[in-house]
């Protein structure tokens, strides 16, 4: 029926796209099989809404002659190479299958999005559901902060660090149709909501990639041309920032001085069980295993890891993927990031909207790449979908261009 009424109606379309992209923070799992005791990053077959709607928006859009400029195909295929070949060294098939699935619905919301977004309205009404979802963590941190009087909010994320991440993977996006003149009224609450989101989490990481991420993007938008328009925006975002902090800013500092030690010291002794695990297999320990493998396989012994952190995850996208997948492993993921990235700033180069959202995009990832080699949050099921939404928004629009 869904189907049906997507195929019929292009404003259909657009609110699906619009509620995909809002329900990435936090979609509804239908979960087939779950142990969400778990500490790796999948933790069961799982259908999301999600999954259910881009399925029919699959069969529902109108077939044409036009692709995606840039698919990815080699890339991909090559990282889910390396996922297979994990497979000849996982303790646990199950657990490994957990994280392949979720990688194969990656994969198909891909190559859906991507053909979806030749469609230029639908990438309109993509970044206007993202925003929706940050302004939606901007609602949840100010009542967490103030009302359930929470330390470090979470919004709707299963962790601060997670909070902060995805805020600003999408916050540069706003700032830079709003600098640009092209963004919808409410960008500027956009941005703030990701400032708010990102201070009232108290993420370290997470702040200091907001002020590169909005520094970058000022310099970007200069670049693409002078305004006075663009410099009153900057000089309103400099003020806001300044009561924000200066209301914030003893918190903010006490949480760079007197971060827990024995916290760093679990992030480097999981990075040292990372080396030793791929050094030891040469297609890694299995995807999904390194938490298992950690606390059964010896390693948490060898490294006298404490008892509570046994199994933990590595803090390091990159490590974690190296201990999970081996060397093949973590050369097939950096070159997937590579080449969504090289498409985002061929993007970026146009003019116009396309550009704009080629600025934002790039900004965006670039934050999630930094950030990387101190969380793994980038595996996690929000952000994965927010990152191949991303990687299909610069595919369509390059596509879409060429037309």
């Amino acid at each position: 029926m869904l189907r049906v009424l997507l195929a019929k109606d292009p404003r259909a379309r657009a609110w699906a796209i619009t509620f995909v992209c809002f329900d990435l923070f936090n979609p509804m799992h239908i979960n087939l099989i779950s142990q969400e005791n778990y500490r790796g990053d999948s933790r069961g077959i799982e259908i999301t809404t999600v999954d259910l709607v881009l399925l029919a928006l699959r069969f529902a859009l109108p077939k044409t002659k036009d692709r995606p400029a840039t698919r990815h195909v080699f890339v991909r295929s090559l990282f889910y190479l390396s996922v297979l070949l994990s497979f000849t060294e996982t303790p646990d098939v199950l657990k490994s299958t957990f994280s392949l699935w979720k990688l194969t619905r990656l994969f198909l919301a891909f190559d859906t999005m991507a053909l979806a977004f030749l469609d230029v309205q639908l990438v309109s009404a993509a970044t206007a559901g993202l925003a929706f979802g940050v302004l939606w963590q901007g609602w949840m941190v100010l009542w967490q902060k103030y009302v359930q009087h929470a330390i470090r909010t979470v919004g709707t994320m299963p962790h601060p660090n997670s909070l902060s991440m995805i805020v600003n993977l999408i916050a540069p996006i706003a700032f830079a149709l709003w600098l640009s003149g092209r963004a919808r009224k409410y960008a500027p609450l956009v941005v703030a909501s990701a400032g708010i989101s990102v201070i009232a989490s108290l993420s370290r990481g997470g702040m200091m990639m907001f002020v590169m991420a909005t520094g970058l993007g000022s310099v970007a938008a200069f670049a693409r041309g002078y305004e006075k328009r663009k410099v009153k925006i900057i000089g309103a975002l400099l003020f806001g920032a300044g009561v924000v902090l200066a209301r914030s800013i003893d918190t903010i500092i006490e949480r760079f001085t007197t971060a827990p030690k024995e916290s760093e010291l679990a992030r480097v002794l999981f990075n040292k069980a990372a080396k030793m695990m791929a050094d030891e297999h040469m297609f890694g320990v299995g995807i999904n295993m390194y938490s298992y493998v950690l606390d059964t396989g010896g390693y948490a012994d060898r490294l006298h890891i404490e008892p509570g952190d046994r199994n933990g995850i590595a803090h390091n996208i990159y490590w974690l993927t190296i201990a999970e997948t081996g060397y093949f492993g973590v050369v097939a993921y950096l070159l997937v990031i590579a080449s969504v990235l090289i498409s985002t700033i061929r993007l970026a180069t146009k003019g116009g909207f396309r550009g704009d959202i080629g600025v934002g995009l790039t900004l965006g990832l670039a934050t999630m790449v930094l950030q990387g080699t101190a969380e793994w949050i980038a595996r996690q099921t929000p952000m994965a979908y927010a990152f191949w939404t991303f990687a299909a928004m610069a595919s369509g629009l390059r596509g879409s261009a060429r037309s």
